[in-house]
């Protein structure tokens, strides 16, 4: 496959706005998740510390992904339905 050729997608900004705010909720919602999953089970300064971390890592990730959706309208779609599943779960889990 020679690299040359490739045709840039035209939607490469609407995966680039997706990746940046959805993604970014996304992973403040799992490092909510990871905060709320491992505050009974270890010391009290170690979960605020754990979740804050664990955002920057989740959010490269999920922005990562991002360009690997073959259209931007289902980027728009995937993420946002990830962000309800994340938040619904996470209101279920605060009660």
């Amino acid at each position: 496959m020679n690299i040359s050729k490739q045709k840039i997608q035209p939607d490469w900004w609407t995966k680039t706005l997706v990746g940046l705010f959805l993604g970014l909720s996304f992973a403040v919602a799992i490092g909510a998740l990871v905060f709320l999953l491992t505050l009974p089970h270890v010391e009290r300064s170690l979960p605020g510390q754990l979740a804050m971390w664990s955002i920057p890592w989740v959010w490269l990730f999920v922005f990562f992904i991002a360009y690997f959706i073959p259209k931007g309208w289902q980027s728009l779609v995937i993420f946002s339905i990830a962000n309800i599943i994340a938040y619904a779960l996470l209101f279920c889990l605060r009660g």
